[in-house]
Formats: structure tokens, sequence, C-alpha cells
């Protein structure tokens, strides 16, 4: 018989802490099972002193979605607070999960604790699952003995980054689609329709503008149309190249930032996230230098990133307040600064960056529509005008034909 010192939680609130004699390590953690007990470390006594080693962070070949992980996390913190022990909770879920990336994923979480290991070093052997401000908060959940309120928590949290990104994708998706369809017809007009159709003025004498622009053009698109196809290739490889790197993700950002309209939607998308999760992580006791690292590390603008960073930098890590070096940021609005200012001295920051996110949240979602009411009906308007033209191109030299006819 061995001697094992366990630390486990009983019930939604309470941690225990004790010593209990078992033939084995798994077999201790069947006896805790019993004693509705749900273990967070389980460790021989001639082991307890030194912590156990981290196990190697292995990459999964495939990625888990993101939706996937935050229904993972909804479903266990419900398991945890209604008092059901982990291993027992992670079994529940692997038995009900449809996605064999997902199943495999929490049957490793569940081998890795078995051995002894706490959730958040299990979690840390797959980093693109669960990435580092995650990691975080299961760490302040399982040292605070809250690991249900910490999971629950990040649930939530995910579901509004969600739904923020999905408002973001509807906003953008109907345009775009709008243009790319308008762009490749009047390419296919302009390359393989209307060259069949103008060998029908080559006995005029005379042409409008219009149809002598719109002829030139024609023979120039049916004549080169693989070189512009290539063309577009070589730009779209390079766009894809520059934003691959840091310095070409500054600068794409930096334009970005700088289109009327679309400036402020994504600046207001990228501070309602980034508010959201430095006020989660501020909640979980972690540290403010820490979280701000974290929190910078969600933001998709690298200017905003850059921000944030000199922010900690200049201002956080010298023990000067958050607020001071905010109002000194450029691209986030004194709101946000100013919250931050009232938190602080309220003693309440996770609250007040619970109000700038909500409030950003609502601006996103209004500008969402206003984009969508905006650019819609300008990009149809823009591809009818150009199809009206090339109608009309066609057209008029059979009026003036008919014209002269009289």
């Amino acid at each position: 018989m061995t001697t094992f010192i366990y630390k486990a939680k009983h019930g939604p609130d309470k941690t225990v802490e004790g010593e209990l004699e078992a033939d084995s390590r798994p077999a201790a953690l069947i006896a805790l099972d019993r004693m509705g007990f749900s273990p967070i470390s389980v460790l021989a006594k001639a082991a307890s002193a030194s912590a156990p080693r981290a196990s190697k962070s292995v990459a999964l070949p495939l990625r888990v979605r993101g939706r996937e992980v935050t229904v993972f996390t909804r479903q266990l913190a419900s398991l945890i607070k209604s008092g059901v022990p982990i291993l027992r909770g992670l079994r529940t879920i692997v038995d009900q999960t449809e996605s064999k990336r997902l199943r495999g994923v929490v049957e490793g979480l569940e081998a890795t604790i078995r051995d002894g290991s706490m959730l958040s070093a299990a979690m840390q052997r797959y980093p693109s699952v669960f990435p580092p401000l995650y990691l975080d908060m299961v760490r302040a959940g399982e040292s605070g003995g809250v690991l249900d309120v910490s999971l629950a928590r990040l649930a939530d949290a995910r579901e509004k980054e969600e739904d923020s990104r999905r408002k973001v994708q509807a906003a953008m998706a109907y345009p775009l689609l709008v243009l790319g369809v308008g762009i490749v017809t009047v390419f296919l007009l302009l390359t393989f329709f209307l060259p069949k159709i103008i060998v029908l003025f080559k006995d005029f004498d005379h042409l409008p503008l219009p149809t002598r622009i719109l002829i030139s053009t024609s023979n120039f698109f049916s004549t080169y149309w693989y070189w512009l196809v290539l063309l577009l290739l070589l730009v779209a490889a390079v766009f894809k190249r520059l934003a691959a790197g840091e310095k070409g993700r500054t600068f794409l950002d930096t334009i970005v930032l700088r289109i009327p309209l679309i400036n402020r939607f994504v600046a207001q998308a990228n501070i309602a996230r980034f508010a959201r999760t430095l006020a989660l992580l501020v909640d979980a006791g972690v540290a403010i230098d820490k979280a701000l690292q974290l929190s910078a590390n969600t933001l998709g603008n690298a200017v905003l990133r850059e921000e944030v960073e000199a922010v900690r930098v200049g201002t956080v890590q010298k023990g000067a307040p958050l607020s001071e070096g905010l109002k000194r940021a450029r691209h986030f609005p004194p709101f946000v600064a100013n919250m931050t200012a009232v938190g602080e001295e309220a003693g309440r920051l996770d609250e007040a960056l619970l109000e700038v996110a909500t409030f950003y949240e609502k601006e996103v979602d209004q500008q969402a529509r206003l984009i969508t009411s905006l650019i819609e009906p300008a990009l149809i308007l823009v591809v009818g005008a150009i199809v009206g033209f090339i109608v009309a191109a066609m057209l008029l030299p059979v009026f003036e034909l008919g014209t002269g006819l009289r």
C-alpha cells in the first residue's frame, strides 16, 4: 500500500486536502471518486515534495473547431458545478461527443489526469486547442478552488467572441459576394461574349465614343486575359506573403485603420474583444501585466496589438495606472481610458472593462448594420452602371443607324 497526498474539490465551492492509502494511483483516484471528490492532484507521498513534471507538448495533426472547444468548456463547467468528479465528467463528455478529434483530446485529458496531473497540465499538451489565455484561466480556477466558475466565464467569453465574429462576417459576406459576382460577370462579358458581337460593327464608319471605348477594352481583355489572370494571382500571392510577416501585417493593418467607415468598425470590434478578455483575466486574479500580454494576443489588428504592448511596457511595468497608458494610445478612444480610470479608483476594474466591452459590442452591431446598408446598394449601383454602360454602348450604333435610315 502506498500513501497518496491529494487535493480535490468537494461540491462547487469547497476544496479539500488529505492523505489516503491505495495500491496504485488509479486506485486512489477511484477511491476519491467514490468519496464524491473531484481530484485536482494526487501524488505519492514520496514524490510529493516535488511537483510533477509537465508533459511534453504535442500538437494535434488536425485542429479542433473553436465552437467545439466552447461547447466542451460549457459542458465541463456545468458538470463540475453539479458536483460530478472531473474524471467522470470527462468520461461523460467523451461518451456524448460526436467529433472524433475532440473525443481524442478529451480522452487524452482523462488519461493524463488519471496519472496524477492537474487539468491545466493535461491541457498544456494540446497548445493548438487550448491557448495560453485558456490555460491561465484554468490554472486560476484550480488554485482558487473555483474551476467551474473559471470554465463558465471562459465559455461566456468565447461565446461572446464567436457572436461578434459572426456579426463581422455577416456584415462583409454579402457585399463581397456582390463584388465578386460583378467582377466575374464583367470579365466574362468583355473577354468572351463581346468579341463575338462587336464584329457586327466592323463596317461602321463612325462609331459613338462609348462604343469605341468598349470595343478597345474588349479587345484588350480578349487578347491579354490570361496575363490579367496571372497578374491577379501574383498580386494575391504577394498579398498573402506580405500578410504572413509581422512587418507586412502591420503595414496592411495600418492601411485598414485609415479607410473611412471600415477603420472605426475594425477598431471597435478589437477593443470590445480586448476589454472583455482583460476583464475576464483581472476577475480571475491574473496579474495585470500578464493579463495585458494575454489580452493583446487576442487582438486581430497588429497596430492595436503593438499599442497595448507599448501601454504594458510604458506604464504597467513601471507601476503607473493602466488608464494613463490608454490615454496616450492613439487608437483607443478617451471613453476606454476614462472607464478604466473609474474602475481603478473604485477597485472594480473588471466591471468597468465589462461595461466597455458591452458598449463597443453594441456599437459593432450598429456599425455592421450601417456598413451593410451602405455598401450593398453602392456595389449594386456600381455593377449595374458598368453593365448598363456595356448595353448602352452596344445599342448606340443601332440607334444611330436607325436614325440615319430615316
